[in-house]
């Protein structure tokens, strides 16, 4: 069993769409816990997600990130047959895709992601970094950051996004000011 978590309630198919990766995919799970980490929307700005001995690992890139995001808001877990996707079509492990419809087995309503997610963090089965003011801890959101910023060529984004505002203007602006070639 695997599993899609969504935002939207009542679906008895579900469709590839094209995301990130460019591809039209439908993408799916095996822990039940990552996936409710994807069942509302958010970025690599909200959040460093990874995967450690199977068990998701969360670093919030701002305060209150996790809060912020999740609080009250509820989504559908989506139990799927495995045999429709495969592994390894992206650069992240946990990660499955199909590239076809596949019909919905049985769904799971979530009332409170923020409320579930902290249940699981507190079972042991969801490691939750909360933000911190600490050398070491900004060190890594700032690596985390300037990546995705150059990955995605988000600098456009200053002024339209509050979180650009509140918490990367000090980055972007320090970024744009070296890449306006004076160093070399």
């Amino acid at each position: 069993m695997i599993y899609h978590v969504s935002a939207t309630p009542g679906l008895n198919v579900l469709k590839p769409h094209v995301s990130t990766h460019g591809k039209a995919w439908l993408y799916a799970i095996e822990n039940l816990v990552t996936g409710l980490l994807f069942g509302i929307r958010h970025d690599d700005f909200d959040f460093i997600i990874s995967d450690e001995n199977g068990k998701p690992v969360v670093y919030e890139c701002y305060p209150n990130a996790f809060e912020r995001v999740y609080l009250g808001k509820s989504c559908s877990v989506y139990e799927l047959d495995d045999r429709d996707f495969i592994r390894g079509m992206t650069s992240w492990t946990p990660e499955l895709v199909s590239d076809h419809e596949v019909p919905v087995l049985n769904e799971i309503f979530i009332e409170d992601i923020y409320t579930r997610l902290l249940s699981e963090e507190s079972q042991g089965n969801l490691v939750l970094h909360r933000y911190r003011e600490d050398g070491a801890y900004k060190k890594r959101i700032s690596e985390h950051i300037v990546d995705r910023l150059i990955r995605f060529d988000a600098f456009k984004h200053l002024e339209t996004d509050e979180r650009f505002q509140k918490y990367y203007k000090n980055i972007i602006e320090a970024l744009q000011g070296i890449m306006d070639g004076h160093l070399l």
